[in-house]
């Protein structure tokens, strides 16, 4: 608009201000203080409105103020006092201190150190994020799917400032410097204005609903509804928020408390993974911003839903994690914060021996696994549990094999796994993620019957049978087992016996095997047959003419 038509326009405003400016008008010192400005030859109230304020339709103040009963008159050299938070101002720049993924400003990619300037549009891509500080130290950081404009980057005398920033879309966060008297910041939306002067709080606007979420944090906001911007509405104090929509009074109400963690320090050794933060009742999920440092200038990755998860992406390192509660209108509550450490390397190694639910006996067992290039030693655990909260055992083992000696292992399934140990980027040794756990049992060695329980009847040997055994049944031609007849299994008493037909008895011998193959050592050797018979010099039994062989007299 030129300054003819801004002159017209005041001018045709001046006749009902006149009667608002009285000579006798008591003057009282705005808020942020006063500039003088001396009045240059042909200047009017009218065009210092023009030249030096933010709204040249607020001119009737600096009248008031200065006691002017017509403005349209003003004498050179004349000294007037032009309120500081009424001023233009100077223009200002925000510095991109971080940004991440696909972030714009009109159209241009953005990178960290850069400068952007007042009116410039922002676009925060899906997978992006954006920090910018402002002249006063102010961060603003806009989250991914965000649309804003820097309506106002303005610095004023005393070090004042006016600052508006306009969110069509999206979220931003802001934790804002305490501001200098007569200065501004505003954060507007199609649906309502949030006023501040020092405080940390987000605003969002969601996609797919008409309204706007502003939570508060630290400080006070005052909350003005659109398009009536200057009607005040509420203020909300730390640990409030608002839910504006069209048509209703912004509804004020407490965040929701903040998620809390069982841990100091949350410790992730295999992505993707889910972060246990606690529910919270009544919340519609949890967002959790992933940061590389504890200002959360610098963030990587932001997860939310009923289950948050961070993804398979982000790179081994230290982080800070931040939970907030959402409810069903997308308003964020109280933080709460952890240390969060992704430890995915080095890689752990592999088992080797014993074989995966290997049955041992009670005795020294050998863990052995394959060796990492680069480690300097492994962490060996080995626990009664699959959760490994039952720790029998966990040590460290320095030399150069990946082997760990168990010298009296307890009867039972033990689990043991494996982690590599090597050396940090900054010298330090940790250890990476444990490798999958295997199991082995310490059981001991089935028993063979007694010798006394070993009956043989006929052709047939019984014995007492143990559930869950199989035997081992070896029939000799002597007691040495040096010629062995018959070595069969069978899964329960009696076994068939060939029948002897020489003079000498056999010998018999038997073995208990449990579910896992493994064998008993043998019972005592057991002579059968060779009854008392009138042999041959050939050791074969003589018979009679029936052919049945002649038995000795009892």
């Amino acid at each position: 608009m030129t300054l003819r038509r801004w002159v017209a326009l005041i001018g045709a405003s001046w006749v009902v201000a006149q009667a608002q400016v009285p000579s006798n008008t008591v003057a009282q010192e705005p808020v942020g203080g006063t500039v003088p400005h001396l009045v240059r030859p042909g200047e009017s109230l009218y065009r210092i409105a023009h030249e030096q304020l933010d709204d040249p339709l607020r001119w009737p103040e600096v009248a008031r103020l200065n006691r002017l009963t017509r403005p349209s008159q003003l004498q050179p050299g004349q000294r007037l006092l032009l309120p500081i938070s009424l001023l233009k101002g100077q223009p200002a720049n925000a510095t991109v201190a971080y940004v991440r993924g696909g972030v714009q400003a009109d159209g241009r990619p953005l990178r960290i150190g850069d400068r952007i300037t007042e009116a410039a549009l922002i676009d925060v891509g899906r997978n992006g994020f954006l920090s910018l500080t402002l002249g006063d130290g102010s961060l603003v950081q806009l989250q991914a799917g965000s649309l804003a404009r820097l309506v106002r980057l303005r610095d004023l005398p005393r070090g004042a400032r006016h600052t508006v920033i306009q969110l069509d879309g999206g979220r931003v966060e802001l934790t804002v410097s305490p501001q200098a008297p007569g200065s501004r910041f505003d954060i507007k939306t199609p649906l309502a204005t949030a006023g501040v002067r020092g405080t940390r709080f987000g605003v969002g606007v969601p996609p797919d609903r008409p309204l706007t979420a502003t939570d508060v944090s630290e400080g006070r906001v005052a909350l003005s509804a659109a398009p009536q911007a200057s009607v005040p509405g509420p203020e909300l104090v730390a640990g409030q928020g608002a839910v504006a929509r069209p048509g209703v009074p912004a509804q004020v109400r407490s965040l929701l408390p903040a998620p809390g963690w069982d841990m100091p320090e949350l410790r992730i050794e295999a992505l993707p993974a889910a972060l246990p933060a606690r529910p919270v009742a009544g919340a519609a999920g949890v967002r959790v911003e992933i940061a590389e440092d504890q200002a959360f200038t610098r963030v990587v990755d932001v997860v939310q839903g009923p289950t948050p998860a961070v993804g398979a992406g982000l790179p081994d390192g230290l982080y800070e994690a931040r939970a907030r509660a959402y409810d069903d209108d997308g308003l964020m509550g109280d933080s709460s914060t952890v240390r969060l450490r992704i430890k995915t390397l080095p890689i752990a190694p592999l088992v080797r021996s014993p074989s995966p639910q290997a049955v041992l006996p009670p005795a020294p067992v050998d863990l052995r696994c394959t060796e990492v290039p680069g480690a300097t030693g492994y962490r060996f655990q080995v626990a009664t549990d699959a959760g490994f909260l039952s720790l029998l055992t966990e040590k460290d083992v320095t030399t150069a094999q990946c082997a760990l000696r168990l010298d009296a292992p307890p009867t039972g399934v033990l689990f043991w796994r494996v982690a590599t140990v090597a050396p940090e980027p900054d010298g330090r040794l940790d250890r990476g993620p444990f490798g999958d756990a295997s199991t082995l049992e310490i059981r001991p060695l089935p028993v063979p019957p007694s010798d006394d329980d070993l009956a043989v009847k006929g052709d047939e040997v019984h014995w007492t049978s143990v559930a869950g055994h199989r035997y081992r049944v070896q029939v000799a031609s002597d007691a040495s087992f040096g010629e062995v007849l018959s070595d069969v299994e069978v899964d329960a008493p009696p076994a068939r016996l060939p029948l002897p037909t020489g003079c000498r008895p056999i010998a018999l011998r038997l073995q208990a095997i449990d579910d896992a193959g493994r064998h008993s050592a043998f019972t005592g050797t057991r002579l059968v047959g060779g009854a008392a018979r009138v042999c041959s010099g050939e050791d074969t039994p003589v018979t009679g003419a029936d052919g049945v062989p002649i038995q000795l007299s009892p």
